[in-house]
């Protein structure tokens, strides 16, 4: 509750001061008199936004105080404690409210003399007081805030969330059957364009990756002579040539064992060894099996150019990508397919649609009874 308010050069105020008591409270006066520059300051010290241009002409800052009885609750101290803001101990806590406006764009909130966020000014203002306007009873005259207040009253938001979804289930059957009747409408339109998309699409056989997997084939082909040249000399390094690195390697690893005989800090380098050996033993291996089979093939390169541009070509026409020429096919054939079962399916579209009607009129029947 308000019981004091303090407004300083606001608007046309200079300064006023009003107490407030139990009770109904009103402020008269005739247009242009200041009633709605204290609601406005009130509002203020609520948490509500505020400019300079309230600033008094003239005066450089202002000033708006308020004090305010509030309960003090568990969960209302909880707010308090949370902003590090003291609060009366007792059932009801009187709190000091003051907002201080300047020309230079500053604008503090205290509330018991502790400078706070006006995030928090915002969140205890609806503890403080309600601030209602002149149109606010406007919307009771709309049917929507009638029929929620309705249903608030008899507690009836299963039954209507309920409700809701079977009209929507329901509606879906509809748009389901208009638009089959549409593409039946369509249909010798439609056919011939929709089957030449779907056998081209078909015939194509898009896989995706495929394309990734071609190029890498491609240039492994264009690059056959530096593959086997590549291959050849690192075969030779670590296994064919005299001092080759697997022959370099046993060498030392042997040399290596016989220290571990003498001296037990060599020993835990054996697994490692062994490991070292047994990687470039297979990678040599990989690489004599790489370059005896590297062969090139013309017509292996002239067979991944056609079907490079034909992966090109299709998914052109389909929406630039592999991936969405398949997205296409399978829209395309579903819609193919409906057209072509239209008479069946529109049979078991009328049956759903009645089911769907029947359970929409019962949940609308239970919400208001």
């Amino acid at each position: 509750m308000l019981s004091f308010l303090r407004i300083e050069n606001i608007a046309l105020i200079n300064s006023i001061e009003a107490e407030f008591g139990p009770g109904l409270n009103l402020l008269t006066g005739e247009t242009g008199s200041g009633k709605s520059i204290i609601v406005d300051s009130l509002a203020a010290l609520t948490g509500e936004r505020v400019s300079t241009d309230l600033i008094k002409e003239g005066e450089r800052s202002a000033r708006i105080e308020g004090v305010f009885s509030i309960n003090g609750t568990h969960e209302v101290r909880q707010i308090f404690e949370e902003a590090g803001v003291e609060l009366e101990s007792g059932s009801e806590a009187e709190i000091v409210i003051r907002r201080d406006l300047s020309l230079a764009g500053k604008n503090r909130v205290f509330v018991n003399d502790q400078l706070v966020a006006a995030a928090f000014l915002k969140k205890i203002g609806p503890l403080l007081v309600d601030i209602h306007g002149q149109g606010d009873q406007a919307s009771l005259f709309e049917p929507s805030s009638q029929l929620a207040m309705l249903d608030h009253f008899a507690q009836t938001g299963s039954l209507r969330e309920n409700a809701a979804v079977c009209y929507a289930e329901w509606r879906s059957v509809c748009e389901e059957l208009k638009t089959l009747k549409s593409d039946e409408a369509e249909k010798l339109q439609l056919v011939d364009i929709l089957r030449f998309q779907v056998d081209e699409i078909r015939r194509a056989d898009l896989r995706s990756g495929e394309s990734d997997e071609l190029e890498d084939e491609k240039r492994r082909l264009n690059n056959i002579e530096k593959l086997s040249l590549l291959s050849s000399q690192a075969f030779s390094l670590l296994y064919e040539m005299d001092g080759s690195a697997v022959s370099t390697l046993g060498q030392a690893v042997d040399r290596i064992r016989q220290l571990g005989e003498y001296d037990d800090r060599f020993k835990d380098y054996f697994e490692g060894l062994d490991a070292a050996t047994a990687v470039l033993e297979d990678v040599s291996i990989t690489l004599r099996d790489y370059q005896n089979n590297l062969e090139f093939s013309p017509e292996r390169l002239e067979a991944i150019e056609s079907r490079l541009a034909e992966i090109a070509r299709v998914t052109r026409k389909y929406g630039g990508t592999v991936e969405t020429a398949i997205e296409h096919h399978a829209r395309s054939e579903a819609r193919l397919s409906n057209i072509e079962t239209a008479e069946l399916r529109e049979k078991e579209l009328n049956t759903e649609l009645a089911r769907r009607r029947k359970s929409y009129l019962d949940a609308a029947a239970a919400l208001i009874e």
